[in-house]
């Protein structure tokens, strides 16, 4: 589907029926899953008056314990964090943070989030309080890199822990941090973070990183001792990445430019399983959606690949990759 201006970030809402998608000028359009038609638009008096690109917009992930609320959470790029009840286009709440607000992250069941931005500095909210319980940060030492030296674009909450997050951006580390301490834990260097290139796997064991870098940008860190697992190189097509995603444990996806490309690969073989190439603008954001209802038969679930949503340019994809 064709948007009128550039869509820099997207998501699937919590039931999969819409695809949320965050443009240039401030505006958030919602679009009828497998229709062309945008049915809906969040855009408040703050952004007309004052417009500014939409930097990423997530929803709290579905919990048996977390009734559907039908809210999406957007950042900006002059530092406000909106979110909106989309079925009445009603912000519910803005926090006007005094930096430029690149990145988000929600906790994996709890009501918290994490935004990342252009000080190097890392805030988490408590959703429910809407107030602010943390800043994570790099001290003072010079001996030690405990924490950012510059733009921080991504951040991901280990889902078998109540505490552990990671973070990358310009400074080519991936930090880890622990939310109860101020400076970071640990760290990976050499990962150049442009975008959502970040993710861990469900049991909380094995990072991926997508990285805006000729060497190695897709590769499989150990989260528990940090250390290089594999670097994939799963066809001869050259891209900075700006996302990555796990789609399942048997695959990922990712995105990015220059070549600009969108692929999924195989985890098992480490071959691309599908690629879209020469796309008009760069893969800046994608998500996971639904399984294909004619695919949920399968008597080998980790087999089915959901389907995918990402945006190029002025365009917003749905994928359907299977083996």
């Amino acid at each position: 589907r064709d948007v009128d201006q550039d869509v820099l970030c997207l998501c699937y809402t919590e039931t999969h029926d819409y695809l949320v998608a965050g443009l240039t000028d401030g505006t958030v359009k919602l679009f009828k899953v497998s229709s062309d038609v945008d049915v809906l638009t969040l855009r408040d008096t703050e952004i007309m008056q004052k417009p500014s690109p939409t930097t990423a917009i997530k929803h709290r992930p579905v919990q048996k314990s977390h009734p559907i609320k039908r809210t999406v959470t957007a950042t900006y790029a002059n530092g406000c964090v909106k979110c909106w009840h989309y079925p009445s286009s009603q912000c519910l709440y803005t926090i006007r943070e005094k930096r430029q607000t690149l990145g988000l992250a929600y906790h994996s069941h709890l009501p918290k989030f994490v935004t990342t931005g252009d000080d190097a500095k890392i805030y988490l909210y408590d959703e429910e309080t809407k107030t602010q319980e943390r800043v994570f940060h790099a001290s003072e030492s010079v001996e030690v890199m405990d924490g950012h030296k510059s733009r921080v674009f991504c951040a991901c909450f280990n889902p078998k822990s109540a505490h552990e997050l990671i973070s990358g951006g310009w400074d080519n580390t991936i930090q880890f941090w622990d939310t109860r301490q101020p400076y970071a834990l640990r760290r990976i260097s050499g990962v150049h973070m442009c975008g959502d290139g970040l993710d861990i796997t469900k049991n909380g064991k094995e990072i991926l990183s997508c990285a805006w870098q000729r060497q190695n940008p897709i590769q499989l860190w150990d989260y528990g001792s940090g250390k290089l697992l594999v670097s994939l190189e799963p066809d001869g097509h050259s891209s900075l990445l700006y996302c990555g995603k796990y789609v399942t444990s048997m695959f990922l996806a990712c995105g990015g430019m220059d070549v600009n490309i969108f692929r999924v690969v195989d985890l098992r073989s480490h071959a691309t399983l599908g690629m879209i190439r020469n796309l008009n603008g760069g893969v800046y954001s994608m998500d996971i959606g639904p399984v294909n209802p004619k695919h949920a038969k399968k008597t080998k679930t980790a087999t089915v690949v959901p389907q995918i949503a990402f945006c190029a340019g002025r365009r917003i994809f749905e994928i359907d990759a299977q083996p």
